[in-house]
């Protein structure tokens, strides 16, 4: 009897939510200046330097370009795009028999990682739109997680809030109605998220001290909550409270569609970044690769330049975070003073773990029915597999005539050496893959690729004080000057790639309408969760 009183109270809660409470819209910034002219008058020439060419560089340089800007790319790669950077490189052979029966003797495109597009990247989609790339999009319906001490689960979002989110528990194999109950514990800080203050009340708290504090259960904690962090590529030990509920309000609540994704069926080389760089040359950009910035220039307020002679009206620094704590390390200028204010939180700014990206070719497939992608989150160090056989059009292809399979493995905590070959590190991850996916054992290893990187901003607690914003320079009087990536603040909420290229767009905007030039319009979620009775 009692567990039927449950349930009907929760069905008349459901009932009441869905009558009273709704995600709220997303939230249109027009200009500030709409009264201003599209683009700079004839005759006028204005330089920007951008120093970075990942994602927040290239939504910067998108804007100015198409409004009359000299634009100028220093890229320390010597390809552009930052966490959507594609390498084209021939796999390392674990047999040279082997890789000349299997088609491997050739180059293909390898990219940072396997990424995903989600419902609330406003910026992105519109940046996608702009460059005809939405045809190289598929959705990816439902995320597929495997545990150690849990069974399988498939989670998905359908239908209205809150009934999107009740689906979720009711299909769960794992979670039971009282496990669900203790997020009620959390509700202020959930549904009545409030970006606004969030930071202020929890960034001194990890992630795993909130759900201690909320007393949230252990089930729904392990399976809904924290496999969420290591998107992020932090330790989930010490991840910030605030930065966590930013990720369920912008990734779970901010609407019915918050979990809704889509995947490239191409490399990010020919769907987004080689079209984008054909945009931004067809406006005159110059794009310089292999070129790293190793200072800045500052006299009288303001930014002059690199190292280099070459003097610039305008700088954005967008860079990754290693980079720009460089930057500012080696920066020289007049006013030491404004200098030091800029410097001195930049380098109290921490940096993630170092991490890696293997992708492994074997001569067969694993069993019918495994996901495309699969996260792991309990089978350290790996956090995700993706059949790369299953997802990209250049694999599809070798896989059908080979009949063999593509498989790259994020490893997000990894512990072990920094400096070592592909050999080295399939031997250290290898009985872990074939705990994921025993039938691959049967398989032989043909050959492989990986990628170290430690470049991703950290999100510990007690990070979100030093974080500055696009405009903060200008906050202490050198009003060229702007910051762009997704180590930064925004004053709405934005996470990831949608981080990194609203705040280019947001360091544009600050320039054009320091010219009178009209900004560009932009789509943000609003800071505020849909609420719950």
């Amino acid at each position: 009897m009692k567990r039927y009183t449950q349930v009907a109270l929760l069905i008349l809660l459901v009932a009441l939510n869905c009558v009273i409470c709704r995600p709220k819209p997303p939230v249109v910034i027009e200009p500030k200046n709409p009264n201003d002219p599209v683009g700079l008058p004839s005759g006028k020439a204005k330089s920007v330097l951008i120093v970075g060419g990942g994602l927040a560089g290239l939504s910067a340089a998108l804007e100015l370009s198409e409004r009359g800007y000299n634009v100028t790319i220093r890229e320390a790669s010597n390809v552009l795009g930052g966490r959507l950077a594609t390498y084209t490189r021939s796999p390392v052979c674990n047999s040279t028999s082997l890789c000349d029966k299997y088609l491997l003797n050739k180059e293909y495109d390898i990219e940072h990682g396997f990424h995903a597009w989600f419902h609330s990247y406003f910026t992105f989609k519109d940046i996608i739109q702009r460059l005809d790339a939405g045809k190289y999009f598929r959705p990816w319906e439902k995320v597929d997680f495997v545990f150690r001490n849990y069974k399988p689960e498939q989670i998905y979002s359908s239908g209205p809030y809150p009934l999107n989110l009740l689906g979720i528990i009711w299909r769960s194999k794992n979670i039971k109605w009282s496990d669900a109950f203790s997020v009620r514990n959390c509700r202020d800080d959930m549904q009545y998220f409030n970006y606004t203050n969030i930071y202020d009340r929890y960034d001194h708290m990890t992630f795993d001290e909130w759900i201690e504090f909320r007393k949230v259960s252990v089930a729904f904690a392990d399976i809904i909550l924290k496999p969420s962090v290591s998107v992020t590529l932090n330790e989930r030990k010490v991840f910030s409270a605030a930065e966590m509920l930013l990720y369920v309000y912008y990734y779970f609540l901010e609407s019915e569609k918050a979990d809704k994704r889509e995947i490239l069926t191409t490399s990010f080389k020919n769907a987004i970044i080689s079209p984008w760089e054909q945009k931004l040359k067809k406006s005159n950009v110059k794009i310089l690769l292999n070129s790293p910035v190793k200072m800045l220039r500052f006299d009288n307020n303001r930014i002059v330049g690199d190292e280099t002679e070459i003097a610039y009206d305008n700088v954005v620094l967008s860079a990754d975070l290693p980079a720009i704590k460089n930057i500012m390390s080696n920066s020289v200028g007049t006013d030491d003073v404004s200098l030091d204010k800029l410097r001195e939180p930049i380098l109290r700014l921490a940096v993630a773990p170092h991490y890696k990206v293997m992708r492994v070719w074997f001569s067969g497939l694993p069993k019918e029915g495994t996901p495309d992608i699969l996260e792991t989150p309990d089978y350290q160090p790996i956090n995700l597999v993706a059949q790369y056989h299953q997802l990209e059009s250049e694999f599809v292809q070798w896989s059908a005539s080979t009949g063999g399979s593509v498989m790259e493995f994020h490893l997000y905590t990894w512990e072990g050496p920094q400096d070592i070959n592909e050999a080295q590190v399939w031997n250290r991850i290898s009985s872990t893959v074939y705990q994921i996916l025993p039938e691959m054992k049967q398989h032989k290893v043909i050959a492989y690729t990986v990628y170290g990187y430690q470049n991703f901003p950290s999100f510990k607690a007690g990070q979100e004080k030093f974080r500055p914003m696009v405009h903060t320079p200008t906050l202490h009087g050198i009003n060229n000057f702007y910051y762009a990536g997704d180590w930064l603040h925004t004053v709405h909420p934005s996470a990831l790639m949608e981080r990194a290229v609203s705040t280019g767009r947001i360091a544009a905007n600050e320039i054009l309408l320091k010219d009178k030039v009209r900004q560009v319009p932009m789509t943000v979620l609003s800071g505020i969760g849909p609420g719950m009775i």
